[in-house]
């Protein structure tokens, strides 16, 4: 009986410790879950009966004070929602949360991490239990994850999160990380809103788009701050398609707060301020474009790029548009690509200070890259202008409210121009990004190298279908069981499909010591002509390295061709043919590798083996992508063709060629294939074609023929009979 009354006696302590709750989590819940009347709908409209869940409430909150030394940005999240279906209780049966990692340059964050969440679950009847949070909760991989039991149809999940941030400025200046939401979900809303807080010395961009409700803004009891809100209700659900570009074409909001204490940090804001601090900047104008951007540019003098142009005047280039490509090619190793070398001798402290054998070296970052290719467009007289836009995933430029979306460059002003961003290690002068085909863009002329000026609307042009190319030639043979295949390819890549491939089969090692003897540099443990010890000991160290990143890439290459097949492959090996770094010539590269005990089953003598497979995974179009009320958005026209080559053993013949025969095409794109024996051989051909980057959602109905026909020829099986 005693032991009884001290196990129960425990029992009750322990309860009581991991149920209390702090006087903080105290007051939270009593805010959260106050009797707010929108808080505390529990009925939804007749019309979302049907629906999976219905979010009954949606609140965002943040806010941004300081006291000019410390800046305290407390936020929170508060959701109510109401589970109709068993798929609505299973998605939301664990809950998760990245870890708050708000850090900056000259900044502390005091209180990482400080996250507080309360979750509640009401009853139909009206009970209602809190969870214990410390419980249930799990971290893993930077990220919080809280089950929570014991939900069942018809429940209200009710949830916040609550956090709190202290910074401390050392600079005067900090950007807080953009935010941009679709105000619509998979699930209806009821009632959302979102509203921010801002005082003195900071800065707010902050706009709606696409038909969302307009931002209001409300009064506060505090002089120095405002306070601006977006309420909506009555939403209904959205789909997030595949190919969709939601930005573009939903209700929207985004905004970003800039904390600048001085005059001098809102002169040197990297952000479109607005004119008084604490108001809302709600668009940018291309006036204020030009402004912006004509303080930060100036074309680079003749001391920064006299390099390149000794080296055009060296080799004889007097072609403009040749000088422009060549010295793209030599600036792409003088001012990045040789420092990949230095940046990973210093990660894996094989020399922390290792620096390029020469002097005046020049760094290019996307703002310097602009400037510099200016510059050298001077030296060689040639017209240039400098464009500004945004991709077309972030909204329209019409909508253009964040910095941080901005992409500027310099457009060469030829019959056929040449546009340039930013450096990368395999960059094409012929193409830029992909991701910008098509879009709008503010022209700028430039005066005396210095001054933009006539800002203008213009659009960048579109690659077509017949330049953007990846060809596959593939040979296949069986083992005299059908139990392993044997592949052999070679892959062509042309247009963007290049500019893509480049990055993923070239390993850096390799074309870093061909920059280095076409350009006549030198790897940094190389720059005395005899070796000091140290540096053999850097060399044999970045040796070691090297062979590392190659069986990485090597292995990263296998899973790659796993993926495209669905199956594991083994045995794998490549080499690049041609590289065509310097041309508009295509990519090649060969493989191989081998497939076990997949594609293939026996049927008495005889064997079923799925061709269709070997072009690899095809777009399956599923029921419900069938119907569609949005545009289709891809990354750039394309061509895939393929040669499938597969030797008929001995003894055996094909039997269904017919079905390998298809042809659908229409103005949207195209499917064909066709199937010949020859040679001993069973050779398939087929061409799909995407004719275009962007689909009006009425031409996906004539998308559909043509995807689905793709899809079908690779689940296509022929038999080989024994004979």
């Amino acid at each position: 009986m005693k032991q009884n009354y001290f196990l129960s006696l425990l029992f009750m302590v322990i309860s009581l410790a991991t149920t209390a709750q702090t006087k903080e989590e105290i007051e939270l819940n009593n805010r959260f879950w106050s009797n707010d009347s929108k808080k505390n709908i529990t009925e939804i409209p007749e019309k979302w009966q049907n629906e999976s869940a219905v979010i009954l409430f949606y609140e965002e909150g943040y806010t941004y004070t300081n006291n000019g030394k410390k800046m305290y940005n407390p936020s929170f999240f508060h959701q109510r929602l109401k589970l109709q279906d068993r798929a609505a209780v299973d998605n939301f049966s664990e809950f998760k949360y990245k870890k708050d990692e708000q850090v900056g340059a000259g900044f502390y964050n005091f209180l990482q991490e400080k996250s507080t969440v309360g979750i509640k679950i009401i009853k139909p009847n009206g009970d209602e239990k809190i969870l214990d949070i410390s419980s249930e909760k799990i971290t893993q991989d930077e990220e919080n994850k809280i089950a929570i039991p014991g939900l069942e149809v018809g429940d209200i999940l009710d949830i916040y999160i609550y956090e709190d941030d202290f910074l401390r400025s050392n600079t005067g200046i900090h950007y807080y990380e953009p935010v941009e939401k679709i105000l619509s979900t998979d699930y209806p809303i009821l009632y959302r809103k979102l509203s921010l807080e801002v005082e003195n010395d900071y800065f707010l961009n902050m706009e709606s788009f696409n038909g969302a409700p307009k931002i209001v803004e409300e009064e506060t009891d505090k002089r120095a701050t405002r306070k601006y809100v977006l309420e909506a209700s009555d939403i209904e659900k959205s789909e997030f398609p595949r190919w969709f570009y939601p930005f573009d074409v939903l209700p929207s909001l985004k905004f970003q707060v800039t904390f600048a204490l001085k005059s001098i940090n809102e002169n040197n804001a990297e952000v479109f301020l607005s004119d008084d601090d604490a108001e809302r900047k709600a668009d940018v104008t291309k006036e204020e474009i030009q402004e912006y951007y004509g303080e930060r540019f100036s074309a680079d003098s003749r001391r920064y790029v006299r390099d390149v142009v000794d080296y055009l005047e060296d080799k004889g280039i007097t072609d403009k548009r040749e000088q422009i490509i060549q010295g793209l090619y030599y600036i792409r190793h003088m001012s990045f690509n040789r420092f990949i070398e230095l940046y990973l001798a210093r990660e894996n402290e094989i020399r922390y200070y290792a620096e390029p054998c020469d002097s005046g070296f020049v760094v290019l970052d996307e703002d310097r890259f602009v400037t510099y290719m200016a510059g050298l467009a001077k030296q060689l007289e040639i017209d240039y202008d400098v464009i500004v836009t945004t991709p077309d995933f972030n909204g329209s430029l019409e909508n253009l409210l964040i910095r941080s979306n901005v992409v500027w460059g310099i457009r060469f002003n030829f019959t056929e121009p040449l546009y340039l961003f930013s450096l990368t290690p395999h960059i094409q002068p012929e193409y830029f990004p992909s991701y910008l085909e098509g879009v709008n863009v503010y022209k700028m002329n430039v005066k005396r190298d210095r001054k933009l000026e006539n800002v203008k609307v213009d659009k960048l042009p579109l690659t077509t279908a017949k330049e953007n190319k990846s060809v596959e030639n593939i040979d296949i043979s069986f083992s005299t069981d059908f139990k392993n295949i044997k592949v052999k390819r070679e892959l062509q890549f042309s247009g963007h499909f290049k500019t893509e491939n480049l990055s993923t089969h070239l390993f850096f090692g390799d074309f870093l010591d061909e920059e280095f003897d076409r350009y006549g540099t030198k790897h940094f443990y190389h720059c005395k002509k005899r070796q000091r010890n140290n540096d053999e000991e850097a060399q044999t160290k970045m040796n070691s390295l090297m062979d590392s990143y190659r069986e990485r890439k090597e292995t990263y290459l296998e899973e790659l061709s796993s993926n495209v097949f669905d199956v594991e492959v083994k045995d794998y090996s490549s080499e690049v043919i041609e590289a065509s770094r310097y041309s508009n010539d295509p990519l090649i590269v060969k493989d191989q590798f081998s497939i076990n005990d997949e594609f293939i089953k026996r049927a008495g003598p005889n064997y079923i083996v799925e061709v269709g497979k070997f072009i690899g995974g095809q777009v399956q179009i599923k029921d419900d992508e069938i119907e569609r009320n949005v545009g289709v958005y891809l990354d750039f026209a394309k061509t895939y063709e393929y040669v499938v080559n597969i030797d008929i053993p001995e003894g055996y013949e094909v039997v269904g060629l017919d079905k390998l025969q298809k042809n659908v095409t229409n103005n949207t794109g195209i499917f064909k294939s066709s199937a010949v024996i020859e040679n001993g051989a069973l050779v398939y051909t087929t061409t799909k074609t995407y004719s275009k980057r962007k689909y009006t959602e009425e031409e996906w109905d004539s998308m559909l023929p043509w995807l689905k026909t793709a899809y079908d020829f690779s689940q296509e099986k022929v038999m080989f009979k024994k004979v």
